[in-house]
């Protein structure tokens, strides 16, 4: 009610308490009411009849909200950030693994949980939820496994929720009927528009192959059985997860038409180098190729099979190859641990019961094995079978590197460390054995930045020196030659330089970590502020 109305209403039964007290008092009651109730009625409707206060106007309840598929932070879509990826063409009855993840693009964590049911209408599908706790700006995904049944093309929706937000993806998957028979080889190189046999060995054949505009290296293994495909399925997960510059990129795998690897496609390996290499060339390779396995050790990953033929060049690039297929080709029964030279094995492969289990340090030692042969042109253990080769690896000790190779004696005392028969006397870690070659490697870029006269020899010293300490960790020692590097870069590289710089000094003030991400940035940087000038090249 008005305020207004209520003072009225308060001044009106004020007036008729008075008159009617002063009435009873003259009067009485009875005769008092018998004669003014006409009089008080006639008052009553002259002033506006009374009525008691209502209480507040009821407030309108909030409609309810419609649910919606918006993230609570900034309105991101979670459609957006759903992963799922399965192979173009499943094969009706043959095991597939379908990608199913999510990227959290918001400035939250969040807890989600993807719905696969509808999969699970299409064939034998190994989990229909996946849930997944993510840190802002992290991506998850895991490998399910997927058996199809129903031949055709099918339209499904993929599910993701958090809390009360909901979004959907539309996905289109095509499962055939084909068969991996006979000519299921045939049917895979069918897939490619060109296909050339570049190699073969123990594992099987590698093609160089296009497809959709892109030269890639298709791996084609030996017929695997039931218990090995599986395995081999499992492995190459893992390998695909691994996202790293000095690791080989898995683009595709299954067994079906025929067991394949899709992969990047490098140049050559090191087997395929001319041997001996310079010193500071073989402290380059063992250095990112430590920096491969650092990224990998990081998450619980040992390759265990370390050898020329599995670290290929991508330019002078070191790359590191078939991560887990030594397990797949050994239970294969393909090989036979009698029939194959173990010349990269350490000792702890060898005895597990003497010299204990494989761990980090194993790989360790083979990258040991690759620096003896690279900078010496020999490897350290030679023989004519299993029996004699694997004895003298764990009796004997290799020539020192310098009595094969006098160049080779700056890198003597690191590539004899790796090759300690008890792990303990090794490097801890490859971070360890990266300090000791970053001292060899950073004295002889120091050397060669004093004597450089040109900006381009200049810059790519500069560039390297920066890189090294980046990669060490060592963020206050990057900086300064950041800043050396600073000189040469022109346009967009000295703006992308500047920001990398000030991220720099912000880790150095705050004693904040080098992360991997600062590393790549600043590879990135590096790259196209300095290149890699002809007079500084490698082979």
């Amino acid at each position: 009610m008005p305020r207004r109305s209520l003072e009225e209403d308060f001044v009106r039964r004020l007036i008729i308490s008075i008159f009617l007290i002063a009435l009873l008092q003259g009067f009485g009651l009875l005769i008092s009411l018998f004669i003014f109730l006409p009089w008080i009625e006639r008052f009553l409707r002259e002033t506006g009849s009374w009525k008691p206060y209502p209480g507040p106007e009821p407030v309108p309840r909030p409609m309810p909200r419609k649910p919606h598929s918006r993230s609570p932070n900034r309105g991101i879509s979670l459609t957006d950030g759903l992963i799922f990826e399965a192979p173009k063409k499943l094969i009706q009855g043959a095991e597939a693994l379908i990608k199913v993840g999510f990227r959290n693009r918001t400035g939250k964590s969040l807890r989600v949980s993807i719905d696969l049911s509808e999969l699970a209408l299409y064939g034998k599908l190994e989990r229909r939820t996946l849930d997944l706790y993510l840190l802002p700006g992290e991506e998850r995904s895991e490998y399910v496994r997927f058996v199809p049944s129903k031949v055709g093309k099918h339209a499904l929706t993929v599910r993701v929720r958090s809390g009360p937000f909901m979004g959907k993806k539309a996905i289109e998957i095509e499962i055939t009927g084909e068969k991996a028979g006979g000519n299921g080889l045939e049917a895979l190189l069918s897939r490619y528009e060109r296909v050339e046999l570049i190699g073969e060995g123990g594992f099987g054949k590698v093609y160089r192959a296009l497809r959709d505009g892109r030269w890639v290296a298709l791996k084609v293994p030996h017929v695997l059985n039931e218990r090995t495909g599986k395995l081999f399925l499992r492995e190459v997960s893992i390998w695909r997860e691994l996202r790293h510059g000095n690791i080989v990129k898995l683009h595709d795998a299954n067994l079906t038409p025929y067991p394949y690897i899709e992969m990047e496609l490098c140049d050559r390996s090191l087997e395929d180098l001319e041997k001996p290499l310079p010193a500071e060339r073989v402290a380059e390779i063992a250095f990112e190729v430590a920096e491969g396995l650092k990224y990998a050790h990081s998450k619980g990953i040992i390759h265990r099979d370390l050898k020329p033929s599995n670290v290929l060049l991508r330019g002078s690039k070191p790359k590191i190859s078939d991560w887990g297929l030594a397990k797949v080709l050994f239970e294969s029964g393909t090989t036979t641990v009698t029939a194959m030279t173990p010349y990269y094995a350490s000792p702890e492969q060898i005895s597990p019961s003497r010299f204990g289990g494989v761990d980090e340090r194993t790989d360790v030692w083979q990258l040991g094995v690759l620096m003896y042969e690279l900078a010496t042109g020999r490897r350290p253990f030679e023989g004519s079978d299993f029996v004699e080769v694997a004895g003298r690896i764990i009796m004997e000790e290799p020539r020192r590197p310098s009595e094969l190779n006098p160049e080779a004696k700056p890198l003597e005392g690191v590539i004899l460390r790796c090759l300690s028969k008890e792990k303990e006397r090794r490097y801890g870690s490859v971070e360890e054995l990266q300090r000791d070659l970053s001292g060899i490697l950073g004295g002889k870029y120091r050397e060669e930045l004093k004597k450089s006269v040109g900006p381009s020899r200049s810059a790519y010293y500069a560039g390297q020196l920066f890189l090294l300490h980046l990669r060490l960790g060592d963020a206050k020692e990057a900086l300064k030659y950041a800043r050396d590097l600073l000189r040469y870069a022109r346009g967009r590289e000295r703006e992308e330089l500047e920001k990398l710089i000030e991220q720099i000094e912000l880790r150095v003030e705050e004693g904040l970590p080098v992360p991997r991400e600062l590393v790549e940035k600043g590879e990135v940087v590096v790259h196209g502020v300095g290149g890699n000038p002809s007079n500084c090249s490698h082979s």
